[in-house]
C-alpha cells in the first residue's frame, strides 16, 4: 500500500475526488436530498492546493522549478476537456437558445477561456438565484479561482524562496488574511466573497499548509493512531457538511470550515484513516475520482440545458437521465481526450502552445458571439428543442418588483416583463390569424349595420417603464406593434389603443394604474374608453373623480405570495356619474363557465347618453371599464371572454334574432 504520506499517487485522494464531484452533481440534480453538496467544490480546492503545492515545494527545494514546465502542467491538465466543453456547448447552444440567451453564453464561454468567469458572475447574480440554472457555464467560476490562486502563487512561493524567506511563513499569513476576508465579508457582500479569489485562496492554503508540513518532515507526522483518528473525524466531518450546511447559510464564512477541515484531516489520515479505505479507496470511487474533472465540467451544462430546454425544473427521472449522460461523457472525454493528450507522447512545448491557441480561438469566438445580433435566427419559432417555450414570451407567469414599490406581472424568460421586451417577432402566420378574425368578423357585422370596436389595454410595463426593476431594459418596439399594424385598416373596425395618450397624459392625469396590481386603475380605463367613445364618434359620460383608499392588488394576494408589502395613495379612484341613471340586471341562460371576464349579463340603463344596444366581450381588463360602458348605452349585453367569444362571433351575430348596434372587444396588449 502507498504510505500514507508519500506525494506521489494515492488512490484515497482519488476517492475524496469522488466524494466531492459527486457531492456538487448530487446537489445541483437533486437540491433537496443534498443541500450541501456544493461543499464539493471546496474539498476540490483543498486537494488542489495539496497536489499541486507539494509538487511547487518539492521543485524549489530540488532546485528545479520552472515557470514554463509548471503551467505547461497546467494546460494539459486544464485545457483538453475544458475546450471540448465549451466548444459543445456552444455548438448545442446555437440549436436550443434564444438570441439573447446565446449572447450570454457566448460571454460566459469568453470568459471561461480567459479564466475570468467569477468576476463576470459575480456582477450577474448569486450562485444561487434562479438565474443561475440557465447559464450552462457557471460553474467555471471555480476553475477561474483556482487557475487565478496558481497565476499568483507559484510567483509568490518563488519570490519567497530567491530572497530566502520562509515559506511556511508566507504561507500562514497569506492563508489568515484570506480566511478573514472571507469571514468579515461573507454576510456584507456574499456575493463577492463568494466568487472573488481572495476570499477563497484560504481553502487552497490549507492544503498548501499540509503540503509544505508533509514535504518538508523529516519522519512521520504523526502516530498511526493519531492519523487513523484524524482520518476518521475528517471524514465525518465531510458528511456532516453535505448534511447540515444548505444554500441559506452565509458562504463561505465560518461554515466552509467544516468541508475544509474535512478534507485536510482526511488527507492527513491517508489510506489507512478508520473509514477511508473503504469509502475511498475502492475501485468505483477511484474510477470517479479519476473522472472527476470532465464529470464536474459536463454535468452542470447538460442539467442547464435541460432546464432550458423545459423552462422549469426538469422532471426527476430527466435529472436522473441527465447525470448518467453527464457521467458517460466524462468517460469518454477523459479515455479519448484528456489522457491522450496530457500522457501522449507529443512535444513539448507544441502541445502546450497549441492548446493555448485553441483556447484563444475558443474564447474570441464566444466573446464575438456576445457581441453578435441573433434576434433574427435565433427566436422561439426557430430554435430547436424548445417545444414549451411560447408560453416564455407569452402568458406571463411571474412577478417583478420594480421602483417605488411598484410590481409588475412578467413571463417565466428570464429579464422579460410581459412581451415588453420583443425577444422574438410575432410570426406573420400568427399576425395574418389575428387580422383574418377579426375581418371576418367586421365584415359579417357590416351586413347588420353593426359597428364593431377593438380597445386594447395596453401591459403596465408599457405606461410605466420608468418603475421597472433595473435591469429590465424595454425593448425599442413592442411585440404588440405587428398586430396593431395589421388590425388598424380593417374596415368597419374601430381600434384603440390608448398607450400614446396615456404615456403623455399620465402626469397631468395622476397614476393610471395601480402599482401592486397587474390592471388599469378606473381613472386609466375611463381615459382608454373615452378615447374609444371618441373615435366612434359617440357621447362620453361625465365622470367625477376623487382619491380612494390604499389598494392591496392582485399581484399581492395571487402571484407573489407575500403576506405584506407597502402599500400607497394616489393609485385608486372613487368615481361619481354626472348623469343620474338606474341598470337592471338580468343573467345569461347559457352562462356557465367561469373566467376572469366576469359575469355574463344583461343591463339595462334607464337614462343613458345613447341609446344603442351593445354586445361586450372581453377579459380581466374589462373590469374597470364595464361601469363606464353600463353608464353610456341603453343595452349592454356581457358575452363573456373573448378566447371563448371571438371565436363564433361572426355566426353569434348571424343568429342573433336582434343585432346589436355596437360590438366593443376589450383585450390586454399582453394577450397578442
Amino acid at each position: 500500500m502507498t504510505p500514507p504520506h508519500h506525494t506521489g499517487y494515492r488512490r484515497e485522494i482519488d476517492g475524496l475526488r469522488a466524494f466531492a464531484v459527486l457531492s456538487v452533481v448530487a446537489f445541483h440534480a437533486f437540491p433537496d436530498a443534498v443541500p450541501g453538496g456544493f461543499v464539493g467544490v471546496d474539498v476540490f480546492f483543498v486537494i488542489s492546493g495539496f497536489l499541486i503545492t507539494s509538487h511547487i515545494f518539492e521543485k524549489l527545494d530540488q532546485g528545479a522549478f520552472s515557470f514554463a514546465d509548471f503551467f505547461q502542467r497546467r494546460i494539459r491538465r486544464i485545457f483538453p476537456a475544458l475546450l471540448v466543453v465549451m466548444s459543445l456547448s456552444l455548438l448545442f447552444g446555437w440549436l436550443v437558445l434564444l438570441s439573447d440567451e446565446f449572447n450570454q453564453l457566448g460571454l460566459h464561454v469568453a470568459s471561461g477561456a480567459a479564466f475570468i468567469s467569477n468576476f463576470v458572475f459575480a456582477a450577474e447574480a448569486g450562485y444561487f438565484d434562479a438565474a443561475a440554472e440557465v447559464k450552462p457555464m457557471l460553474h467555471l467560476w471555480s476553475l477561474a479561482v483556482e487557475e487565478q490562486f496558481y497565476i499568483l502563487w507559484p510567483l509568490a512561493l518563488w519570490v519567497a524562496w530567491k530572497l530566502r524567506a520562509g515559506l511556511l511563513i508566507l504561507t500562514l499569513i497569506v492563508f489568515a488574511a484570506s480566511f478573514v476576508v472571507n469571514v468579515v465579508y461573507a454576510t456584507t457582500h456574499p456575493v463577492e466573497t463568494f466568487f472573488w479569489p481572495f476570499g477563497r485562496f484560504w481553502e487552497l492554503l490549507s492544503g498548501s499548509i499540509l503540503a509544505w508540513i508533509t514535504v518538508h518532515r523529516d519522519g512521520p507526522l504523526a502516530g498511526a493512531t493519531v492519523r487513523k483518528l484524524a482520518g476518521g473525524l475528517g471524514l465525518l466531518l465531510l458528511v456532516v457538511s453535505v448534511a447540515v450546511i444548505d444554500r441559506t447559510v452565509a458562504f463561505p464564512s465560518w461554515w466552509a470550515i467544516l468541508p475544509v477541515l474535512g478534507a485536510v484531516l482526511v488527507i492527513l489520515g491517508g489510506a489507512t484513516a478508520w473509514g477511508v479505505a473503504p469509502l475511498f479507496t475502492n475501485r468505483v470511487a477511484v474510477w470517479f475520482g479519476l473522472i472527476s474533472y470532465p464529470l464536474y465540467l459536463w454535468h452542470w451544462p447538460v442539467l442547464s440545458f435541460l432546464h432550458i430546454a423545459e423552462d422549469d425544473v426538469p422532471h426527476r427521472d430527466a435529472r436522473v437521465a441527465g447525470v448518467l449522460l453527464a457521467i458517460l461523457l466524462a468517460w469518454l472525454t477523459y479515455r479519448l481526450i484528456e489522457r491522450p493528450i496530457r500522457f501522449g507522447k507529443f512535444r513539448e512545448p507544441a502541445r502546450a502552445l497549441s492548446l493555448a491557441a485553441v483556447m484563444v480561438a475558443v474564447g474570441l469566438a464566444g466573446f464575438a458571439i456576445s457581441r453578435t445580433d441573433f434576434s433574427d435566427s435565433h427566436t422561439a419559432r426557430t430554435v430547436y428543442l424548445r417545444d414549451g417555450l411560447e408560453h416564455r414570451i407569452g402568458p406571463s407567469s411571474r412577478w417583478f418588483e420594480g421602483r417605488d414599490d411598484w410590481l409588475f406581472l412578467g413571463n417565466s424568460y428570464d429579464r422579460t416583463v410581459a412581451k415588453l421586451r420583443s425577444d422574438s417577432p410575432p410570426p406573420p402566420d400568427e399576425v395574418e390569424d389575428m387580422r383574418a378574425l377579426f375581418a371576418n368578423i367586421a365584415e359579417t357585422a357590416a351586413k347588420s349595420g353593426t359597428r364593431v370596436a377593438l380597445l386594447v389595454g395596453p401591459n403596465k410595463s408599457s405606461v410605466y417603464p420608468e418603475f421597472l426593476p433595473a435591469e429590465l431594459t424595454p425593448a425599442d418596439s413592442r411585440y404588440f406593434d405587428a398586430f396593431a399594424q395589421a388590425l388598424g385598416p380593417i374596415p368597419n373596425l374601430t381600434f384603440h389603443d390608448p398607450t400614446a395618450g396615456f404615456l403623455r397624459g399620465k402626469g397631468a392625469e395622476g397614476i393610471l394604474y395601480y402599482r401592486t396590481d397587474t390592471h388599469w386603475n378606473s381613472k386609466g380605463a375611463f381615459l382608454a374608453w373615452a378615447g374609444l367613445m371618441q373615435a366612434l364618434g359617440l357621447p362620453v359620460p361625465e365622470v367625477a373623480f376623487s382619491p380612494g383608499p390604499e389598494y392591496e392588488g392582485d399581484i399581492i394576494k395571487g402571484l407573489a405570495g407575500m403576506e405584506s408589502y407597502p402599500l400607497h395613495s394616489g393609485d385608486n379612484w372613487l368615481f361619481e356619474f354626472r348623469r343620474d341613471f338606474e341598470v337592471q340586471r338580468r343573467g345569461i341562460p347559457d352562462a356557465t363557465v367561469s373566467d376572469s371576464f366576469g359575469t355574463r349579463e344583461v343591463v339595462t340603463n334607464s337614462n343613458p347618453p345613447s341609446d344603442m344596444t351593445v354586445w361586450v366581450v372581453g377579459d380581466s381588463f374589462a373590469h374597470a371599464v364595464k361601469p363606464f360602458i353600463e353608464a353610456s348605452f341603453r343595452e349592454i349585453h356581457h358575452k363573456g371572454h373573448w378566447r371563448e367569444r371571438l371565436p363564433r362571433l361572426a355566426q353569434d351575430l348571424e343568429a342573433a334574432h336582434d343585432k346589436p348596434d355596437l360590438i366593443v372587444v376589450i383585450r390586454v396588449e399582453r394577450t397578442f
